[in-house]
């Protein structure tokens, strides 16, 4: 069988900031292929930015990752159109090639927090699968963030239903704060598996204290993809509650007010317009381009200050996709409440 390991590289970092999946952790796994049998396998990653060669060359070496992983690194860059009639908000999905044509996929994800999911775990690391840009395509095409996530459960549907799935979740060392890129690392100390990546999600949520608060998860539930309680799950290993860590720092999107509690009145304008906003930082931001090329709206553009150049966000437009704070490499990219939440919080 042909087996496609998906790791999570989503930017050029090295291991110790806890963004990307460990190359000893991905290691361990393949390695763990090859004693179940498995001969035919393929790394295979489409990060942020780009799906080019020289991209995912940049991507494998700054990640601390090479062909001692004990798998084949794929450097291919075509896609295949895979059609998906089930889907509820998208249909058909452009894939990367190595994965299209995978009997069997290793989705190798990251423990981490996000600041337009919550957390970012098994179920959205398969985003990854799509082709560099079109990504922030997709972005722009479900630019509600309800339909995004709706978006992501049709691809993972459609995944689960082509091949064998397994998820395997290095949360060894993760991160806090504002990930998936710009938070802090922190130590989790937890491996967890499972064929289903909505129920390793739940566990995930359980462990980081998220409980009923991801809105992945709670969709998973009404789309009857996983309980609404881990102890509903069936647990081989360590139980779920010993492995819980204590004062996780949430995404500044995720934190609760009672003003971003409110219902979605006027057609959801009422909590967009209470929703926290990526601002430039411009004491960090040394105008590298990143965030503009990396917009789906193309809503960010140059500015000059004391002769830099920097970057600049035109709110009006903005979609709350917080693509610029995850692909940010100087994490100039702050996400700030609105006014009128940090006075009354």
């Amino acid at each position: 069988k042909k087996v496609a390991v998906k790791p999570n590289l989503v930017m050029s970092k090295s291991p110790e900031f806890g963004a990307t999946t460990h190359p000893l952790f991905l290691k361990c796994v393949i390695s763990a292929l090859r004693e179940l049998g498995a001969e035919n396998i393929t790394v295979a990653e489409s990060s942020g930015g780009p799906y080019t060669e020289g991209t995912i060359r940049a991507h494998y070496k700054n990640c601390g990752i090479d062909e001692s992983c004990g798998a084949r690194l794929n450097y291919e860059t075509d896609a295949i159109i895979m059609n998906y009639p089930e889907g509820v908000t998208c249909k058909r999905f452009n894939v990367i090639r190595p994965i299209a044509e995978a009997d069997v996929i290793v989705n190798v994800c990251k423990l981490k927090t996000h600041q337009l999911t919550k957390l970012t775990c098994a179920m959205k690391n398969l985003f990854g699968v799509i082709p560099g840009i079109e990504k922030f395509e997709m972005h722009a095409a479900y630019s509600d963030h309800g339909d995004f996530r709706s978006m992501l459960f049709d691809l993972d549907g459609m995944i689960m239903k082509e091949k064998t799935l397994i998820s395997v979740c290095d949360g060894i060392l993760g991160m806090e704060g504002n990930g998936p890129t710009g938070g802090s690392p922190r130590k989790y100390n937890a491996v967890l598996s499972s064929m289903s990546p909505f129920c390793l999600d739940l566990a995930a949520e359980k462990i980081l204290g998220f409980e009923g608060t991801c809105p992945t998860v709670t969709l998973g539930f009404e789309r009857g993809l996983n309980p609404r309680d881990c102890r509903e799950l069936e647990l081989i290993g360590d139980d779920i509650e010993s492995m819980r860590v204590c004062d996780v720092v949430a995404p500044d999107s995720g934190r609760k007010t009672f003003l971003s509690e409110l219902p979605n009145l006027f057609g959801g304008r009422i909590a967009s317009f209470f929703s926290p906003r990526p601002v430039v930082n411009t004491k960090k931001c040394v105008g590298c381009g990143e965030c503009v090329r990396s917009c789906p709206k193309h809503t960010i553009g140059f500015t000059e200050k004391n002769g830099q150049k920097k970057a600049k966000i035109d709110h009006k437009e903005c979609i709350l996709c917080y693509c610029c704070q995850e692909l940010c490499p100087f994490v100039a990219i702050d996400v700030k409440k609105n006014l009128i939440v940090r006075i009354a919080h």
